[in-house]
């Protein structure tokens, strides 16, 4: 008993875990082999009303991608890089589908009934509340918005990019959102080969 509780309590804790966020990436080449150093371009122009467009997430997506390109072996170097980093955060407003179930409820009523006691039938009436009948869907639309991250490593000697990876969610709470951006950030880039 007490060992599926604990099962319990695991599996209800890695599912709180779950990010709300999908995480995508392309890239051409392996960046750890061929590369030593790297330097960062200008972010690419947003959308002027964007939660991202601060200096305090500047901040946090340089400092997270710096961290975790030293991992993979880079060095910062502005002078002569081998590769060329950019970024770019954007909202977006979009549309949610959802499918709303449809329900008739029948009105409550008296059915009668007949029950026998000692032999003789007793007539009453019962109050019924049937339950509700499930008759189809309809689509509903919600408009919300929706947070893009992304992180392109070009090569420098070919201006081409090699690597590509985002991040894309929706966007409930703008302060949970920018407190989420390094962890968003160390995701997008467990896609770097």
């Amino acid at each position: 008993m007490k060992r599926q509780l604990l099962l319990l309590l695991v599996a209800a804790g890695m599912l709180s875990a779950c990010s709300p966020y999908n995480y995508y990436a392309v890239g051409s080449k392996p960046v750890g082999t061929d590369f030593k150093t790297y330097a960062w371009l200008p972010p690419e122009d947003g959308q002027l009303n964007n939660i991202y467009n601060n200096d305090v997430v500047t901040d946090k997506i340089v400092e997270t991608t710096e961290t975790e390109l030293t991992k993979k072996g880079l060095t910062l170097d502005n002078r002569n890089p081998d590769l060329l980093i950019r970024y770019s955060a954007i909202v977006n407003k979009s549309m949610k589908v959802y499918d709303e179930p449809i329900y008739y409820n029948q009105p409550p009523m008296l059915s009668p009934r007949i029950a026998y006691y000692k032999g003789r039938a007793r007539f009453f009436y019962v109050y019924d509340n049937p339950f509700p009948v499930y008759v189809g869907s309809r689509e509903r639309r919600m408009p919300i918005k929706e947070g893009n991250i992304m992180i392109d490593i070009i090569e420098r000697s070919s201006s081409k990019v090699i690597w590509r990876g985002w991040a894309e969610g929706e966007l409930t709470d703008p302060q949970k959102a920018i407190n989420e951006i390094p962890k968003v950030v160390e995701n997008i880039f467990k896609q770097l080969p």
